[in-house]
């Protein structure tokens, strides 16, 4: 695997239990749409050659408007404003599901068109930016320096240094160490927290009014991003998701999920994490993942590499400490 900056570059680049069928899924369109409950998403994307953006979300209530997200590149970021511009709604808060580049890059962005809004979310930035994305960044600057990375994703490469070096930007400005009840914008939304799941501390959303999980990279297609994960704790996670008496599901990657569709998910995942836990074949695993996980790949034919880059972090134990505090 390449040294370059986390969420897969180099792979945009580049035995099971049956589970009951689902609807295969397309990935959600790259602008602005309303999903129902004063809700909008702005789907990311996961293009071949370039770095990803994670969904986003625009929420509205009586006294103005919520992010979930704010994307990497700037077409996203300008997608949000723009949604923000359409439902004519100043927003007051962004709410950052975990510190990855590509849910995160744009907060600046937004906070420069709207100078009073708060940014909320878990203090993980914090150990990320001196440790997993410092040395990403030195590590990135010093493929480009002996041109070790694709002409093609070098605009990313640069992308993504430029935004960790603006990182104390990145960091929220209210942060949710427990998760509770908030009334927000005239909306009321349930936070939840996720210790050593995602990252060493993710957030995710309930909105009750909807039935509808807003779960940020607990969900992801066409594989779980396990770059700085805990796979116990995020197995974890998921059984939350699945007590919060959701109906409809949506990931930080991919469309979104009715609930039969987020339980194929998660089984597939718990297969995949259960079986690189154990000692049998790796290609096992990723033929599992394939099967289990098949109405959620779209397609994607990286989806194997990643499994088998993913399985072998498992297996290697590279993932361990971040089960720790």
């Amino acid at each position: 695997m390449q040294r370059w900056l986390p969420a897969l570059l180099a792979l945009a680049l580049a035995g099971c239990a049956v589970h009951p069928p689902v609807r295969e899924l397309a990935m959600p369109r790259p602008y602005a749409h309303a999903i129902g409950g004063a809700t909008f998403l702005i789907g990311g994307s996961f293009e071949p050659g370039r770095s990803p953006d994670g969904n986003s979300l625009i929420l509205y209530g009586t006294e103005g408007a919520l992010v979930i997200d704010t994307g990497r590149h700037p077409e996203h970021w300008t997608a949000i404003l723009q949604g923000l511009r359409g439902i004519n709604m100043a927003p007051v808060a962004i709410f950052n599901t975990h510190w990855h580049l590509d849910h995160v890059s744009g907060n600046p962005a937004l906070k420069a068109a709207y100078p009073g809004i708060k940014v909320y979310g878990t203090s993980a930035i914090d150990r990320a930016l001196t440790g997993f994305l410092a040395a990403s960044a030195e590590a990135s600057r010093k493929d480009l320096a002996e041109g070790a990375i694709p002409a093609s994703a070098v605009p990313d490469v640069e992308g993504d240094l430029a935004t960790i070096a603006r990182g104390a930007e990145l960091r929220p400005d209210v942060i949710v160490r427990e998760g509770g009840d908030l009334l927000i914008a005239g909306r009321p939304l349930s936070l939840r927290v996720a210790n050593h799941a995602v990252t060493e501390s993710d957030l995710w959303i309930y909105d009750a009014a909807e039935k509808r999980a807003i779960v940020g990279d607990l969900v992801t297609m066409p594989a779980p991003f396990l770059d700085t994960a805990c796979p116990e704790g995020w197995l974890t996670a998921l059984d939350a998701v699945a007590a919060s008496g959701a109906e409809q599901v949506v990931p930080g990657h991919g469309p979104i999920l009715t609930m039969a569709e987020f339980g194929a998910w998660k089984a597939a995942f718990g297969d995949f994490i259960a079986c690189a836990r154990g000692s049998g074949a790796l290609e096992t695993c990723s033929a599992g993942w394939l099967t289990g996980a098949k109405a959620f790949l779209m397609g994607d034919k990286r989806a194997k590499a990643m499994a088998d880059y993913y399985g072998e972090l498992i297996r290697s134990g590279k993932l361990d400490g971040y089960c720790r505090a």
